[in-house]
């Protein structure tokens, strides 16, 4: 059976990269692959306990909280990422190792080493196929958090932090071109979804 294909979506809080899930995972859909969506952290039984943990602790250790998605994430790809695309289901995670780069590297400034040592203990170590990484200017997207809701523990986080934030993500998208696209989330709707549909004929493409 032919591996699924394995898709992430990234972008800080308040880059609207939920807005466009359901849709990556219709398009998917309509054409003939059978698709999951999971997030992070969470997704598991012990990930969502962690993820309470994370969201509402209001003091914790830059490196427990590390530790603590790492602990979600290996989780969640032994329980549900593995089995699925073992199975040829393609699966879209709602944040992977790339925001533990972007949040834990680069906002809470663990740096990037720190966080590649603790990747490496994964097992199996996976790689996405693609991710998209939702971008907007930081304004927007605090403007968009200020908004309704109630905030969590790392969305009540400061400005500079979002920005070193932003910063890193944007670092990891010049490293690897061919793996991370990015999709500015302040153009029309139809532009981005025109832009996502570009992308997902191309991984469909290369399943097919």
């Amino acid at each position: 059976m032919k591996r699924g294909t394995f898709i992430s979506v990234e972008g800080i809080d308040g880059a609207g990269k939920s807005t466009h899930v359901e849709f990556i995972r219709d398009y998917i859909k309509e054409h003939g692959k059978e698709v999951i969506i999971t997030r992070e952290p969470g997704g598991t039984v012990l990930g969502e306990k962690i993820r309470e943990l994370l969201l509402t602790s209001e003091h914790m250790h830059h490196n427990t909280e590390l530790l603590l998605y790492f602990a979600s994430r290996q989780e969640l790809i032994r329980q549900v990422i593995v089995p699925n695309l073992d199975a040829g289901v393609w699966v879209i995670a709602d944040r992977f190792v790339d925001a533990s780069i972007a949040y834990q590297g680069g906002g809470r400034a663990l740096g990037i080493e720190k966080i590649k040592q603790v990747y490496a203990l994964l097992e199996p170590h996976l790689t996405t196929d693609m991710t998209f990484l939702f971008d907007v200017p930081l304004e927007l997207a605090l403007d968009r958090l200020s908004r309704g809701r109630e905030l969590d523990r790392i969305e009540l986080e400061s400005r500079e932090f979002f920005e070193r934030v932003q910063s890193s993500y944007h670092q990891l998208a010049k490293e690897e071109p061919e793996r991370i696209k990015t999709v500015m989330t302040n153009q029309p709707v139809k532009y981005t979804r025109d832009l996502l549909t570009k992308y997902l004929d191309d991984l469909l493409k290369r399943s097919s």
